[in-house]
């Protein structure tokens, strides 16, 4: 009860300090080497089916994001960049106040054309176009990411987003033309015993320690004429070590490799995106291996009915074992409505029609069981960003 009441306090002091601190810089030098920002939603989810991010057959407000974040310029080659976070999204992630990262950034080389440099920290992972942004509702396509690359409801957001170690980034310039590449090397890490709840849901309680050694990152990125057209690889290499608390069942390891192929065409009122997912999961026990492949891929389209209001509709499409494809596919339909009455707010509301278990949590449906085959959800989330 007192670790309950604890989270509370320091959620709801990241969303007043956030308040605080966007209200005093609203009129900050926006050429400053010390610069301040930060972001508040909070969403309602109402479904049918099944539970996403709380009660939501009843309806939850259990889906809110507050953040503030900082960069400062020491010198021309060197930047340092934090922020701490405050995230509830029902059983997935419970609201404690964490730092999301914070590296310094090193430039070794930087010329009108290119750029070369590292950063050391908890650093951002680039994968896929949306996963470095995906906390802000400004910056990612609708209230819930899309499930088929980003596993939203499966709350795998603190094995994704940063990684503890070194990351090295490049860029070249020409014309109207810019390619990036990122390459992150991750140190070993503990998981907390709420992603070992989300991962293996019950089972989680037969793993008394859990390791996640050596994670590997790596995205190239192309852009053409100014932007207009996107292109990107994206992988991802994991290793996790499980030791059992039970003589019952050995210790297992999990390796796990992601491959993401990504395009976006930006037009006048229109913007067309699509990415592809592969990912290659290996689990080795002293009883014998298991290999499996999920397959995924999502279309989006974006029309923009004026400047400050914008539609969206998706198609997702998710296999979670390649060798049952008819038994395992999952299909998600998406629409929904954003507008931006000014560029610090915003308001989304979107419809999520869900064929197939995938993506749902299962740490939501514990007293809702079995899990449904069919989900419905209407959400509405509104933002603040400063």
């Amino acid at each position: 009860m007192m670790s309950y009441i604890y989270r509370k306090y320091c959620r709801h002091a990241v969303v007043c300090l956030a308040a605080l601190v966007g209200s005093s810089l609203s009129c900050a030098d926006a050429n400053s080497d010390l610069q301040f920002h930060g972001f508040l939603s909070q969403g309602y989810l109402l479904s049918d089916g099944n539970n996403f991010y709380g009660n939501s057959l009843r309806g939850s407000t259990d889906y809110t994001e507050a953040g503030i974040n900082s960069t400062w310029r020491a010198s021309p080659t060197l930047n340092f960049a934090g922020q701490i976070i405050s995230r509830d999204a029902g059983n997935t992630d419970n609201g404690d106040v964490k730092v999301d990262f914070l590296f310094a950034d090193i430039k070794t080389f930087e010329s009108d054309a290119s750029g070369l440099g590292f950063r050391l920290g908890r650093v951002r992972n680039a994968f896929g176009l949306y996963n470095d942004t995906r906390d802000v509702l400004f910056t990612r396509p609708t209230i819930l990411m899309p499930q088929a690359v980003y596993f939203e409801g499966n709350g795998f957001r603190e094995l994704f987003f940063a990684s503890d170690g070194v990351q090295l980034y490049s860029y070249w310039d020409s014309d109207e033309n810019s390619t990036n590449f990122n390459f992150t090397l991750g140190r070993d890490k503990s998981l907390s015993a709420d992603i070992l709840r989300n991962l293996f849901g019950p089972s989680a309680s037969l793993v008394h320690k859990a390791e996640f050694k050596t994670p590997i990152f790596m995205q190239l990125l192309h852009s053409r004429n100014g932007g207009d057209s996107k292109f990107a690889f994206s992988m991802l290499n994991v290793h996790l070590d499980l030791h059992s608390n039970s003589s019952f069942f050995s210790d297992l390891t999990l390796d796990a490799s992601a491959y993401v192929f990504s395009a976006q065409k930006n037009l006048a009122t229109w913007t067309f995106t699509a990415e592809y997912s592969l990912l290659s999961t290996e689990f080795r026990t002293s009883l014998g291996n298991e290999v499996n492949e999920i397959e995924s891929a999502y279309l989006q389209a974006q029309y923009r009915v004026r400047p400050d209001f914008t539609l969206t509709s998706r198609y997702e499409y998710i296999v979670l074992d390649r060798d049952n494809r008819s038994e395992t596919d999952g299909h998600h339909l998406v629409f929904g409505a954003r507008w931006t009455p000014s560029p610090s707010w915003i308001v989304d509301i979107d419809v999520y029609g869900i064929r197939g278990q995938s993506g749902i949590p299962g740490v939501d449906n514990v007293d809702n069981m079995p899990i449904s085959e069919r989900t419905e959800i209407f959400s509405v989330m509104i933002g603040y960003r400063f």
